[in-house]
């Protein structure tokens, strides 16, 4: 799901450069629920992001299917020092890859600080409707690429529970679509509440069919499959469930974001 990165960038005195790795397909559910943010469907396009976000750009092969560096989303990174924890020295939006790659602007090259001096720095990356994680220990960031592989277990990051984890592969938690930095399935704050009032109030449901699929670059599409539904096949309020059921076995449960 996460090959090893293809990315490079060249060489700069006085800037930090990062290669990395992330995803955000929660591997405890059944592969028929399992939709990554890393394997477009080809039904969100570069049309759907909001204009202020990077531009993106889908590669296809000569069948229109996506290929491995097709990209399908922006994430933003982060670095902090020990010292300030818990405020970003320097942020950078960034694109991500199918394959889980996350590139520069550019939609090649690795992720690039150029005002930020060679140090030891934690290393943050946020999306918008996943929790973001942060690496446990300050990491040594030259301006050569370091390699920063969130999808690796191994990999420790700060706080607990931070990601999705089944020995094998790390996920980033789906499902803050009304950006709390939490995944709520029920209760006050529910972002499946968000996602019920997002189908329901959807341009063309003028009948409020619950089963109604809103379709686009939307908050609420937790499973990235470039749709919004409610109730139905493939519908993104069991994706959310069973994510929290599989991590902590109640529907209660609270998923919090673990960056500072």
């Amino acid at each position: 799901m996460c090959p090893g990165a293809a990315v490079s960038g060249s060489r700069r005195p006085g800037a930090v450069l990062l290669l990395l790795l992330v995803s955000c397909a929660p591997p405890g559910l059944a592969q028929s629920q399992v939709m990554s943010i890393l394997s477009g469907t080809g039904q969100v396009t570069s049309a759907d992001l909001p204009a202020p976000e990077p531009l993106v750009v889908y590669l296809r092969d000569a069948a229109g299917r996506p290929v491995e560096n097709a990209i399908v989303d922006w994430v933003v990174v982060e670095l902090r020092s020990d010292n300030s924890i818990s405020t970003p020295i320097a942020t950078h939006a960034a694109l991500l890859q199918r394959d889980g790659d996350v590139v520069s602007v550019n939609g090649v090259s690795a992720v690039r600080f150029l005002t930020v001096a060679p140090g030891q720095y934690h290393v943050a990356v946020r999306h918008r409707n996943h929790l973001g994680v942060m690496t446990a220990e300050v990491l040594n960031l030259t301006n050569i690429a370091t390699l920063v592989d969130f999808s690796n277990p191994a990999m420790q990051l700060y706080g607990t529970n931070a990601c999705d984890n089944n020995g094998t592969i790390r996920s980033l938690w789906s499902g803050d679509s009304n950006r709390d930095k939490q995944v709520k399935f029920q209760g006050s704050g529910s972002d499946v509440d968000v996602l019920f009032f997002q189908v329901l109030l959807a341009p063309g449901n003028t009948a409020l069919y619950l089963n109604f699929i809103s379709q686009g670059y939307a908050q609420t599409d937790f499973n990235m499959d470039g749709l919004s539904i409610y109730v139905g096949p493939s519908n993104d309020r069991a994706f959310v469930y069973w994510q929290i059921i599989i991590s902590c076995q109640s529907a209660n449960c609270i998923l919090e974001e673990q960056i500072p």
